[in-house]
């Protein structure tokens, strides 16, 4: 792992703070408190919201609290079917700004979500690694200030704090420093020379591949400098989970095709690391179910004796030990822990992994999905199916098992039950009432009203 060396910050870099809006699909409020918090950053900037419905309510923020406003809505070449400008896409969405304004008039773009809102020294601690020339962009930490908000918001944040902190660190050490969507800072020549923002689901992660594929190299900077939502409810974390699985999949197994050159040897050793580590609790969870299934049937067991037992003890106490010694790199204290939510929600979502790998492996084209900012309240299928048809193969297999005469060790009846219960809890939890994924008051750096909000005020 490595952290880079403070660096002083230039004084006549020409910098756009830039977010987007998808009116209906994201919360005007929440757009609001964002932008709040990017006019007040402490280095000079403009900054842009760039809007895809060219709304008028949007507009009326962007004048009231100091941002300009842009919108390809109106101009066709920009509304493309695929490719870089596709429409209703975050990527295509950017690429169009920084091709008519952008390009021309910025030395430094700072991309930021509409629901991430940064501290006042964002800038001023990331915008000095720009001064060593080989360096195209900057990433700093992801964090989350919604994540007390239900217990899969606690869940997905604490699936995210080894990578932010010690994953990151070892990948800057590396020299593969991975770009995250959420907020990110980039040299405009550079990304000017590589075309833009990548056109695919997973755009920050071929973005960091294209610029390292061009001899590029990102600085990490391990602090949390900005913090943003994580979803509630089964319904956007699922969505999520799923976009990202189908994605990351297809960006290492076309590779090539995509960057358009051949990776080194250790981009794709690593890359495929990446990736095997990304899916294998899916892979396994899928195989030890079906293996589950197998012994109810056919009684067919693996007793497990007693130095096969405290091996695996051993082994789990390892591991453990490991898992805690890391926490001293996290950035933030408080998260350290045993992580039970992160476990549950690894069992809950292995079914839409193994749905993603599928779409990849078939080249299902999929529509570009946003993350909605706002609460849906349909049922989550993505959950409730896959876990009844858990529920109903295991207890099929044991109702075989037991009407051919085959009965397997206790053992093995015990972790069945303890799967069924989960599944059935797990299904039973999507109707619960969940939060609204934004809460004005859960802001962690509250942004004050700027001069000319004001005064119009």
């Amino acid at each position: 792992m490595k952290r880079p060396r403070a660096v002083t910050t230039p004084g006549n870099l020409k910098v756009a703070v830039v977010t987007t809006i998808v009116p209906g699909m994201e919360s005007l409020e929440m757009l609001e408190a964002t932008l709040r918090a990017l006019v007040a950053l402490d280095y000079p900037h403009d900054t842009w919201v760039l809007d895809e419905s060219d709304s008028e309510q949007v507009k009326r923020s962007c004048a009231r609290i100091g941002a300009k406003h842009f919108s390809r809505k109106s101009v066709k070449q920009y509304q493309a079917e695929s490719g870089k400008f596709q429409v209703s896409s975050k990527y295509g969405n950017y690429n169009a700004w920084l091709h008519q304004i952008g390009f021309r008039r910025y030395d430094i773009l700072a991309a930021f979500d509409p629901d991430h809102v940064p501290a006042p020294n964002f800038l001023s601690n990331v915008l000095g690694y720009f001064q060593q020339p080989n360096v195209a962009y900057v990433q700093s930490a992801q964090a989350y200030y919604n994540q007390e908000a239900s217990f899969i918001a606690r869940g997905a944040a604490e699936e995210t704090y080894e990578y932010y902190s010690c994953t990151q660190m070892a990948a800057y050490g590396a020299g593969m420093t991975a770009i995250v969507g959420c907020h990110n800072i980039h040299r405009m020549s550079v990304l000017r020379e590589i075309g833009g923002f990548a056109p695919h689901d997973a755009d920050d992660l071929l973005l960091s591949l294209l610029y390292r594929s061009r001899g590029w190299l990102g600085v990490y900077v391990p602090q949390i400098l900005a913090r943003g939502l994580t979803p509630v409810d089964w319904n956007g974390y699922l969505k999520q989970q799923l976009r990202w699985a189908r994605s990351v999949a297809d960006v290492y197994l076309h590779r090539h095709d995509l960057i358009g050159k051949k990776p080194r040897l250790t981009e794709r050793f690593l890359g495929g690391l990446h990736l095997f580590c990304y899916v294998q609790n899916a892979v396994t969870t899928f195989a030890g179910i079906l293996l589950l299934a197998y012994v109810l049937v056919s009684a067919d067991a693996f007793v497990l004796g007693r130095d096969v037992l405290l091996k695996l003890f051993g082994l789990c106490a390892v591991l453990q030990a490991c898992a805690l010694y890391r926490q001293r790199f996290f950035l933030d204290q408080t998260e350290r822990g045993l992580h039970l939510r992160a476990a549950l929600l690894r069992y809950a979502k292995w079914p839409v992994f193994i749905l993603g790998l599928w779409d990849v492996a078939v080249a299902r084209r999929v529509p570009y999905a946003l993350t909605r900012k706002v609460k849906e309240e349909s049922p989550s299928y993505l959950l409730i199916v896959p876990h009844a048809l858990v529920i109903v193969l295991l207890v099929l297999a044991s109702v075989i098992g037991l009407y051919v005469g085959h009965v397997a060790p206790g053992t093995v009846y015990a972790i069945t039950a303890a799967l069924v219960i989960t599944s059935l809890a797990l299904m039973l939890s999507d109707r619960l009432r969940f939060p609204a994924p934004y809460d004005k008051r859960l802001l962690p750096f509250q942004p004050h009203r700027s001069t000319r909000e004001g005064n119009a005020a």
